[in-house]
C-alpha cells in the first residue's frame, strides 16, 4: 500500500503508501533558481512518448519527494514514502505483481494455485534466479521473507496477515506452500507489492536483492544510485545502465530540475503544475486509479463521537468543487469509501451529495445549533491537500461550521512517532492498495495499523472476517457490500476524491507505463524505462 505516511500508511499498499516530504535538498537541483522562465508558455500535452526502439544503457535520474533520514533500500520502510518503494522495488522483486491492466504477473513466482477452500496456496517459484551478490534464491528465501514480514514494526505486515506462518513451508527447492488462517480467494494480491529478502537479511544499508538493478550508494535526504543487474532473470532487462533517485523536497525544484536537464523524470506532479507549468520537452503521464484523498475525524473524540457530526460533515462537502479546484481536475468525485476500482468494491450505494439543510439539522440534533467550531489539520505532504482543507473551510461556513486550519510539519504528518494517529480532525491519501481486505485491516478492524479514525467495533471485525474468508465470489461481493455500508452510514472517513497519479518525463524517455496503483508504474515501472534511440 502506497497507503498514509503511508504506510506508514497507505501509500498503499498493501501498505499503506503515502507520499512523505523529507529534509531539504542542501542546495542541490537549482534550490536557488528563480522562478520558472517558461512560465506564460503552452503547457505541454499527455503524449505517448518515443516512437522509436529502446536503447540499452544510459543514467536515468528521477527526481522524487524526499523523506529526509527516513529514506531507505529496506522493504519494510517503503510503506513510508514514494521515494523507499521505488528504491526498494529497484534492488529487490515480489513472487508477483500488479500490472497496468489489474491483472496478477509472474515475478519470482512463476505460478500460483489455491486448493478448493482457497485456504492453501501454493507458489512455483522461478529457477535459476541469483542473488546480487552470486547466491541462488530459493524457496527458503520466501519462507524466511514471509516470517520477516510479520515481525513488529514491519511495514509489509498486512501482506502475511492471512498467513498460518507456522505451517509455511518448502517441499522442493522452488515450490513454497503457504497455509492461511482463513479461506481467502484474493490471497496473491496481498503479495503483489511485498518484496522478498534474502533469508537472514536484517541489515538493509548495503541491499542484496534479485531485482534489476543493485545498490551503490545512498546519501538519505540527497540520493541513491543504483546500478544494472547484468544477470537479471528478465531476459534483456533492464535497458538503463544506472538509476538515480534525487531526493528534493521543493515542488518547483524538481519541475525546474526537470525542465532544465538535470533530471530525466519528476514523480509526484503537483496539480497546478500538471496543468500549467509542464511545459518544453516532456510529457504528462497521468494514470487514474485507485489513489484517493479524504478528511478524517476521529470518531472516539468529541465531537466526532456523535455519529450526527460525522454524518453532517459529509453533507457538508462539496466532493465535485473539491476535485475541480483541489485537484484541478485530475480525479474523480469519491462517495466516502476507499476501493473504487478494487475487486467487491460497492459501486452501487447512492452517490452522496451536499445538503446543507439535513447537514445543519444533523448539527442541531447534536447540540451544535448555534454553530460547531474545528481545528482541521493539514500538510503539504500529498499535492493539494492544503487547498483541500483550505476549500472545505470555505464550504463549512455555509453550515454554520467554522474550521480553523493548522498545517503540520510534512516530515511528521504521516509519521506514528510523532503527529500521525493522533489528529482527531485531518486528512489523507491511500495509493497502491490492491484488496478491500488490505484496506479495511489496515485501516477499520481493532487494532488497525493504520487505524486514523480510531474505529474499534467486534461488529465490524466479524463482517471483515467474513468477507475476508467468503467462499465464493457471490459471497464475497454480499459481505463486502455490508461492511462498505457500515463505514458509509457511520464510519470516519469522508472520500471525496479518487486522484490521478501525475508523473512528468522527458520525451527521450519510454517504457514508463501509467499504473493504477502507485506513480511511476511502480512497483515495475522503473525496470522498463529506456532512453530512446
Amino acid at each position: 500500500m502506497t497507503g498514509p505516511g503511508t504506510t506508514a500508511l497507505p501509500f498503499g499498499s498493501t501498505s499503506r503508501r503515502t507520499v512523505l516530504r523529507g529534509a531539504a535538498t542542501a542546495g542541490m537541483l537549482l534550490a536557488g533558481c528563480a522562478p520558472l522562465a517558461a512560465c506564460g508558455r503552452q503547457p505541454v500535452s499527455v503524449s505517448a512518448g518515443p516512437t522509436g526502439p529502446p536503447r540499452r544503457g544510459g543514467r536515468l535520474r528521477v527526481g522524487m519527494v524526499g523523506a529526509g533520514k527516513g529514506e531507505s533500500f529496506d522493504p519494510s520502510l517503503a510503506p513510508n514514502a514514494l521515494i523507499n518503494t521505488a528504491m526498494s522495488c529497484a534492488v529487490f522483486d515480489p513472487l508477483l505483481t500488479m500490472g497496468p491492466d489489474g491483472r496478477l504477473r509472474p515475478m519470482l513466482a512463476t505460478s500460483w494455485t489455491s486448493d478448493s477452500t482457497a485456504s492453501v496456496w501454493t507458489f512455483r517459484l522461478r529457477e535459476g534466479v541469483t542473488w546480487h551478490d552470486g547466491g541462488d534464491f530459493t524457496a527458503a528465501d520466501v519462507v524466511y521473507s514471509l516470517k520477516w514480514m510479520a515481525k513488529p514494526g514491519n511495514g509489509l505486515a498486512l501482506s502475511v496477515a492471512d498467513v498460518d506462518l507456522d505451517k509455511v513451508s518448502a517441499p522442493a527447492p522452488h515450490t513454497v506452500v503457504i497455509p492461511l488462517k482463513s479461506p481467502n480467494l484474493l490471497f496473491p494480491y496481498s503479495l503483489a507489492t511485498a518484496s522478498i529478502v534474502r533469508r537472514g537479511a536484517e541489515d538493509f544499508t548495503r541491499p542484496v536483492g534479485t531485482g534489476p538493478f543493485s545498490f551503490v550508494s545512498l546519501d538519505p535526504g540527497q540520493q541513491a544510485v543504483c546500478r544494472r543487474n547484468p544477470a537479471y532473470w528478465d531476459p534483456g532487462k533492464p535497458y538503463l545502465d544506472e538509476l538515480v533517485f534525487l531526493s528534493v523536497k521543493d515542488d518547483f525544484a524538481r519541475l525546474n530540475a526537470l525542465l532544465s536537464g538535470q533530471t530525466d523524470v519528476m514523480a509526484q506532479v503537483p496539480f497546478t503544475q500538471a496543468k500549467s507549468q509542464l511545459v518544453g520537452d516532456v510529457r504528462l503521464i497521468r494514470s487514474p486509479g485507485v489513489t484517493a484523498q479524504a478528511f478524517y475525524t476521529a470518531v472516539d473524540k468529541p465531537p466526532f463521537d456523535d455519529v450526527r457530526v460525522r454524518r453532517a460533515l459529509r453533507l457538508i462537502v462539496d466532493r465535485r468543487q473539491l476535485v475541480d479546484v483541489a485537484l484541478f481536475g485530475f480525479g474523480t468525485v469519491g462517495n466516502d469509501l476507499y476501493g473504487k476500482g478494487l475487486e467487491y468494491y460497492d459501486d452501487s450505494l447512492p452517490q452522496r451529495t451536499r445538503d446543507l439543510t439535513r447537514a445543519k439539522a444533523l448539527l442541531a440534533e447534536a447540540g451544535h445549533g448555534r454553530g460547531l467550531t474545528l481545528k482541521l489539520q493539514t500538510s503539504t505532504v500529498v499535492p493539494g491537500m492544503v487547498e483541500a482543507a483550505t476549500l472545505f473551510q470555505q464550504q463549512a461556513k455555509d453550515a454554520g461550521v467554522d474550521v480553523s486550519i493548522s498545517q503540520v510539519d510534512p516530515t511528521s504528518y504521516f509519521d506514528p512517532t510523532r503527529d500521525y494517529l493522533k489528529m482527531p480532525f485531518a486528512q489523507t491519501l491511500w495509493q497502491g492498495m490492491t484488496t478491500l481486505g488490505d484496506v479495511y485491516n489496515a485501516s477499520v478492524v481493532s487494532k488497525a495499523p493504520y487505524g486514523e479514525t480510531h474505529w474499534s467495533d467486534r461488529r465490524t471485525d466479524e463482517l471483515v472476517a467474513t468477507a475476508v474468508a467468503a467462499p465464493d465470489a457471490s459471497a464475497a461481493r454480499s459481505a463486502w457490500a455490508a461492511v462498505q455500508r457500515q463505514q458509509y452510514d457511520s464510519g470516519g472517513y469522508i472520500w471525496w476524491g479518487n486522484v490521478d497519479n501525475l508523473d512528468a518525463v522527458s520525451n527521450r524517455v519510454g517504457g514508463l507505463v501509467p499504473n493504477r496503483y502507485q506513480n511511476l508504474g511502480l512497483p515495475t515501472g522503473l525496470n522498463e524505462a529506456y532512453f530512446a534511440s
